[in-house]
């Protein structure tokens, strides 16, 4: 198996060897994906995907970073970055996985890497985006953007020391591991019981947490957002005075400046639901005795995908609006209109402002930077 199954791996691979924990030789590989077969391309591709994407994810966040040293303080960017690197760690993992003839030729203590390497960055990346989570409930709910500047610069290392930290024991807990090429999977010699309740302790439990977390965060920002539209809708008759503008524009201005917050809310909810799509059949998969085969390939296909989403979820932040409209104008070599809904706001802007304050390429973005969600 290319993903790593514990629970479901000692049982499955029992079902196979016949054998159980007095087995010393996996059996030979009846084909060259064991039982994902044709899937195991499948799952290929998307991870040579992902190495691509992430790739271009890391040279992206350090040349904008580069070019604008103020957005350093945005720890979704720096989150993005940090992410790719763990999907990279884990889809190279798995590219190697994928060869059953190289995985059974090589010694345990290399099998025991590996394992590692997959748990470490899958914990590190549900980690990270649990600190953007925090960092949602500090700015968003709590509205504590004090504590929330002082940790955000912390999230990235702490998530990495800690991720590796807790699933090191893989290097050195249960009596031996092995590889099954029939199952393509790990299968760790050890009592059954002992062995789903280290491997849940120093992996699944994390993961599992961790998905629980960001589903609840998630949930409570849509709410609470969604409160706060719906107040403002109904006191839409009051709409923001603003010096200057007609009272009819001043309706339009607020309605527009609503929607796009509420975009941007969405747009940094997206890194919550990463980790819950990629992850949470695997952590099913764990939780029973024996997994079906439609659940067995979605556990090992999905987690492929965490760098092509992380890359989506990266493209669309936005602290990027600006720097991505001007990359579509340099990309078509045309100008680029406006999208409608923000349209009005960009003209009734510009008629109340003060001539020297107003700059041909201000974003939405810059004008609502003092707003907290602006500021993750």
């Amino acid at each position: 198996m290319s993903q790593i199954l514990y629970g479901a791996l000692v049982d499955t691979s029992r079902s196979i060897m016949r054998a159980g924990t007095n087995s010393t030789m996996a059996p030979q590989p009846a084909q060259d994906h064991g039982l994902l077969g044709d899937w195991a391309i499948v799952g290929y591709a998307i991870n040579i995907c992902s190495v691509v994407l992430s790739i271009i994810t890391i040279i992206s966040v350090i040349v904008v970073l580069f070019k604008n040293r103020n957005l350093i303080s945005h720890a979704s960017l720096r989150i993005s970055m940090a992410s790719a690197v763990c999907d990279i760690i884990y889809s190279v993992c798995q590219m190697f996985i994928f060869n059953n003839e190289f995985m059974s030729k090589l010694p345990e203590i290399n099998l025991r890497v590996f394992l590692w390497m997959m748990a470490g960055s899958t914990v590190t990346f549900v980690l990270l985006t649990v600190s953007m989570g925090i960092h949602l409930v500090l700015m968003v709910l709590t509205k504590n953007t004090y504590w929330a500047m002082r940790i955000q610069p912390y999230y990235e290392v702490a998530s990495f020391a800690l991720g590796f930290l807790i699933t090191h024991p893989y290097m050195y807990l249960f009596q031996t591991v092995q590889w099954v090429p029939t199952a393509q999977l790990f299968y760790l010699v050890e009592n059954v019981s002992v062995s789903r309740r280290n491997t849940w302790l120093i992996h699944w439990a994390w993961v599992f947490a961790g998905i629980v977390f960001l589903f609840l965060i998630t949930l409570a920002v849509n709410v609470q957002m969604g409160r706060v539209w719906r107040e403002r809708k109904n006191a839409s008759n009051t709409p923001e005075t603003v010096v200057g503008m007609e009272k009819g524009k001043q309706v339009e201005y607020s309605s527009t400046k609503r929607k796009y917050i509420r975009s941007v809310t969405f747009r940094l909810s997206i890194y919550q639901l990463i980790p819950i799509v990629t992850q949470i059949m695997v952590v099913v998969c764990n939780f029973l005795q024996r997994a079906p085969f439609w659940l067995f390939v979605l556990a090992n296909i999905l987690p492929t995908f965490q760098g092509t989403f992380n890359f989506l979820a990266y493209i669309v932040n936005p602290a990027l609006d600006q720097y991505r409209k001007r990359f579509i104008v340099f990309v078509f070599r045309r100008n680029r209109k406006p999208e409608p809904e923000f349209t009005a706001l960009n003209d009734t802007a510009s008629s109340y402002r003060e001539p020297s304050t107003i700059r041909g390429t201000e974003s939405l973005y810059s004008m609502y930077k003092d707003v907290p969600v602006m500021q993750i």
